[in-house]
């Protein structure tokens, strides 16, 4: 059996479009993106009083934003900085997020388009199921997507945007809810309606 030990997620809302990261370091949470703001203070909340854990990551898009900002410097100026590029890879988000936790123990990232979410839960849940580890960690996360990209994203927009955490473990305890694999209903366009999906159906 496998359990869902932390459970945490956020969905931006006209009331509160970004999460609260003021405890991140104000020189590091200026640069910070919506993405890594987002997988930042989820992965937070599941961290603290806890042993540290690998770690799988689920994007569709990725630091798309950071990447825009990449694409419009190198085509006007010829030129990217090193520090802008550090922070427009894929994983720069969960990079920031352990770095900041203090979680050496390493993560894995899944990108694998609107699959994203299911994909790499089931990566998370493959690695206990081997019983490899007792316990790991699977955060989801999509930003929106710069307006630019939106006739060519192939998606709805405005796309559906959220951050979930969730902290897995093979050792019962009370109080621990156990995680349905089965599928979730619904038709969805993109991952993070199916992470949202999970939210609604599986959280709530």
């Amino acid at each position: 059996m496998i359990y869902i030990k932390r459970a945490e997620y956020f969905i931006p809302s006209e009331e509160s479009p970004l999460p609260d990261v003021k405890f991140v370091p104000m020189l590091t949470r200026r640069r910070l993106s919506q993405l890594s703001k987002m997988v930042v203070a989820v992965n937070d909340a599941i961290s603290k009083d806890e042993q540290p854990c690998k770690v799988t990551f689920a994007s569709q898009f990725g630091e798309i934003s950071q990447q825009l900002k990449i694409s419009q410097t190198l085509l006007d100026t010829g030129n990217v900085s090193p520090a802008h590029f550090s922070l427009s890879v894929f994983n720069a988000s969960i990079a920031n997020a352990t770095i900041l936790t203090k979680n050496t123990a390493g993560y894995s990232a899944v990108f694998s388009g609107k699959e994203a979410f299911r994909d790499g839960l089931r990566d998370c849940v493959a690695a206990l199921k081997a019983q490899s580890e007792q316990e790991r960690v699977f955060i989801f996360a999509d930003e929106r997507i710069p307006e630019t990209y939106a006739p060519i994203a192939g998606t709805p927009y405005p796309n559906a945007v959220c951050a979930l955490a969730l902290r897995l473990t093979t050792t019962p305890g009370e109080g621990l809810k156990e995680l349905d694999e089965s599928p979730l209903q619904g038709e969805f366009a993109t991952a993070a309606e199916e992470a949202i999906a999970f939210i609604q159906q599986r959280l709530a």
